[in-house]
């Protein structure tokens, strides 16, 4: 299996340069020369770790964001919320604050990628089968 979704912790690790684990899964595409193996994140995701990282890590972000092969998915939109809502329905009445988990379960699952992840908790809770990529 190619490519990974990086959740909020994942890019906080990234942007804090603070795990030799994310740095090794983001660089590891660049030993496929003939295709891009995907990085992907969530719009949640990024506004959640840009909100918990110093401003001064926010260039270290946009790089990531800007390498080939990065995608910045799932917006939560008209056309996504369904999805999402599908995950969240395991949330019970802590919905509102599992959106952003859900957005990354949902990103991971409809592309039956594994999740980069130092908290398997939230994501497991809302999808079990949830393939877990943890950083140690």
């Amino acid at each position: 299996m190619q490519g990974r979704v990086l959740d909020t912790s994942a890019l906080i690790a990234w942007g804090k340069r603070s795990s030799a684990y994310v740095d090794a899964t983001v660089w590891m595409r660049t030993e496929h020369r003939d295709y891009v193996v995907p990085i992907i994140t969530t719009a949640a995701a990024l506004t959640a770790a840009l909100a918990q990282l110093p401003s001064s890590a926010a260039p270290v972000i946009d790089v990531l964001l800007g390498m080939d092969g990065t995608t910045l998915v799932d917006n939560l939109t008209p056309g996504s919320a369904p999805g999402v809502a599908e995950v969240l329905r395991n949330a019970g009445p802590y919905a509102a604050e599992q959106v952003t988990a859900a957005t990354v379960v949902q990103a991971a699952r409809r592309r039956s990628l594994p999740v980069v992840t130092s908290n398997p908790f939230p994501l497991q809770a809302l999808w079990p089968e949830i393939e877990i990529d943890l950083i140690p």
